[in-house]
């Protein structure tokens, strides 16, 4: 993911190596369709308001009793984050000073020692108790403590190029990211706990706490969705989009909890919502466009296509289906055209070297399927290594 500085007014923008987490967005297969289902965790959307017909979500039907969740302050200190506060920062009143204590309490191993986990999503409390999350966990944390010390703090959302993970059930994930911005009186710095390169020409912008909240609330949801646990991930999305109506992306992923639970009519008025408030939501409008699909409204999808199909050239798992389909018609120069390019947009998955590992078995090119195969291994999970010993026509008769 990106890291940008601010660009206008001679900003001094400084750069802490943690990790910080991601958004997400999720496809899935539906009727033999590549679906993309959005689950975004913290995504900014300016001032725009909605204008819609109903005030909240319609209620998710199902047949057990409705999941109760507490309402969470997100950015609540604990004593122990008082003692941290008044040992390494408050003892000194310059705030350049206590900003610069504060990032190296935070991230030097001797002391706090904040460790990057994409799969946790913590409250201020609870990252620094376990000092560990991903970049959510991390910007909550440190814009209490910040606040807390003093600073002027604010959470900022990185606009990047969209990048996929791919997940199981047929799960695409879209990655999307977040970090702090911190002032004194002297300089700015952005905060940030990602590995990922961001250019320095990227786009960016400050959220309020409340759509900061929101995003918090969303990625829970969205941890709940994967397991598909639906109605816990309805209460949290629930209260994600009530924390924040701005916040396209637990719109569009209410729309998805909606569709995965066939109720086609409410996940259009979810994605709709999210359009309202950002007409250029593509997940939404490609999400929008397989609903009117699967509701036979071919007129409506038609409108909506030739948008949806340029932001689907984007994602590597998409362009991996369609060469998937071009392989089963014996199409092998088109599949292994979409896998390359896929690859070029995503060259850490195993599953797409295996994939243009298979197609070039089939297409004859044996040693170049070989290099593949080994590069599918060197990227494969550990539990993976054993499957990709096997021969590569063993592997591909499997398929």
């Amino acid at each position: 993911m990106d890291f940008r500085c601010l660009g206008a007014c001679r900003v001094v923008c400084k750069l802490l190596t943690v990790k910080l987490i991601n958004n997400i967005v999720i496809d899935f297969l539906w009727s033999g369709r590549l679906k993309i289902l959005l689950v975004v965790i913290f995504l900014l959307v300016g001032c725009a308001s909605l204008h819609t017909g109903k005030s909240s979500p319609p209620p998710l039907v199902h047949s057990g009793p409705e999941v109760q969740i507490e309402d969470v302050d997100v950015l609540a200190i604990s004593p122990d984050m008082e003692k941290f506060l008044n040992r390494y920062v408050l003892p000194y009143k310059n705030s350049q000073t206590r900003l610069e204590l504060l990032t190296a309490a935070v991230t030097r191993s001797g002391v706090l020692g904040f460790r990057y986990d994409e799969s946790r999503t913590l409250t201020a409390i609870e990252a620094f108790e376990q000092r560990t999350g991903n970049c959510i966990g991390f910007a909550n944390m440190l814009v209490a403590l910040a606040r807390r010390a003093g600073l002027n703090a604010h959470y900022q959302e990185v606009f990047r190029r969209p990048e996929w993970s791919n997940h199981e059930d047929d799960t695409v994930i879209l990655v999307k990211h977040i970090n702090v911005i911190i002032e004194t009186h002297r300089d700015t710095w952005v905060v940030d706990v990602s590995a990922i390169k961001i250019h320095p020409t990227a786009r960016r912008r400050i959220i309020e706490d409340s759509y900061a909240k929101a995003l918090h609330l969303n990625n829970i949801a969205v941890e709940s969705l994967l397991e598909n646990d639906l109605p816990t991930a309805y209460a949290y999305m629930h209260s994600a989009i009530k924390a924040d109506y701005r916040a396209t992306d637990p719109w569009v992923n209410m729309g998805v909890i909606y569709g995965r639970n066939g109720q086609l009519d409410d996940a259009v008025f979810a994605f709709n919502n999210a359009l309202q408030v950002d007409s250029n939501e593509y997940s939404a409008l490609s999400n929008l466009y397989e609903v009117y699909v699967e509701q036979g409204d071919l007129a409506s999808a038609a409108a909506l296509e030739p948008r949806v199909e340029r932001y689907r050239r984007n994602n590597p798992y998409y362009l991996l289906k369609l060469s998937d389909e071009a392989l089963e018609m014996d199409q092998y120069e088109e599949s292994l055209s979409l896998l390359q390019r896929a690859i070029k947009k995503k060259d850490d998955d195993h599953t797409l070297h295996f994939a243009l590992a298979k197609t070039q078995y089939l297409s004859g090119e044996l040693v170049e399927a070989q290099s593949s195969l080994v590069r599918a291994k060197e990227l494969a999970p550990e539990d993976m290594m054993a499957y990709y010993d096997r021969p590569l026509g063993e592997l591909v008769n499997d398929q």
